[in-house]
């Protein structure tokens, strides 16, 4: 969602322009705020129990050359918790000059959860990576692969097509972009197995013992259909994004649900309303 957002936002503004202006605008500095609502938090499709939402302020600053910063708050709620701020992400990085067929980014993020968040994704400490998406009329193709780091480190990847649908208003200085797209996502997840093993010394039998191996596999995390709707008049932007999320190959700890990942096929929302100056 976040690569369509900007990718989405970024072209419409550009689409109420002539193509001189175009390139006029793309070498200015540009500031961003905005805030976003999402129905249900997850990651990959994992979640806590509780059917936690969410709510997004953001500010970003992205110079001329292509170096950006943004800084997003994280804050949540559900039947037992009223609306709280669990912390922060901040991003750096730097966008490629986007071209009539490529556009993308390299990034990266520090996250600054409180220590008593109970959201899935707040054991995440830092993240880094790139996404690169080939465009044409037909199906645009993108792409991304990062690291994560957390008490583990883990390594994603990214896969994903779409296709967008412009509709430019220019009697009224505005335009409508909808773009269905369909992702899968991919990464490495470490688990524990744990097992009886039978010990013997020159095949005289002594018993068993508990082994507790640790393994780092490269898994499909997830796939999930996306139709980003979004609208851009003047300076301002709203969107509307509903999504279909389906996680893939959770980890399921024998007699400890402590430990094992809680996950579900889930729809839902994210909204949004921003300022591009």
């Amino acid at each position: 969602m976040k690569r369509n957002y900007y990718f989405l936002t970024a072209v419409l503004f550009m689409s109420l322009n002539t193509l001189h202006a175009q390139d006029t605008a793309d070498k200015k500095n540009v500031f961003t705020a905005g805030i976003n609502y999402q129905s249900r938090l997850h990651y990959f499709g994992r979640t806590d129990s509780l059917k936690s939402s969410g709510i997004f302020p953001s500010i970003g600053f992205q110079l001329k050359s292509g170096l950006y910063a943004q800084g997003t708050a994280v804050l949540y709620q559900n039947v037992l918790q009223p609306l709280t701020y669990t912390g922060s992400a901040i991003e750096a990085g730097y966008r490629f000059p986007q071209s009539e067929h490529f556009s993308g980014n390299i990034f990266a993020t520090k996250f600054l959860y409180k220590d008593n968040s109970t959201l899935v994704q707040s054991a995440l400490k830092e993240q880094a990576g790139v996404n690169l998406n080939f465009l044409n009329k037909v199906l645009n193709i993108n792409t991304g692969a990062d690291v994560k780091f957390s008490d583990k480190t883990d390594f994603g990847a990214t896969a994903g097509v779409d296709h967008l649908f412009i509709m430019p208003f220019p009697e009224t200085k505005s335009a409508l972009a909808i773009d269905p797209t369909f992702n899968v996502y991919g990464g490495t997840q470490n688990f524990q197995n744990t097992y009886n093993r039978k010990r013997t010394v020159n095949g005289i039998p002594l018993g068993t013992e508990t082994v507790t191996e640790t393994a780092t596999k490269f898994n499909i995390l997830a796939y999930e259909a996306s139709v980003p709707v979004v609208f851009v008049k003047g300076k301002f932007n709203i969107s509307v994004t509903p999504s279909y999320v389906v996680p893939q190959n959770l980890i399921v700890v024998s007699g400890r649900p402590d430990l094992s990942e809680r996950g579900e096929k889930m729809f839902y929302v994210n909204m949004g309303i921003g300022v591009r100056l």
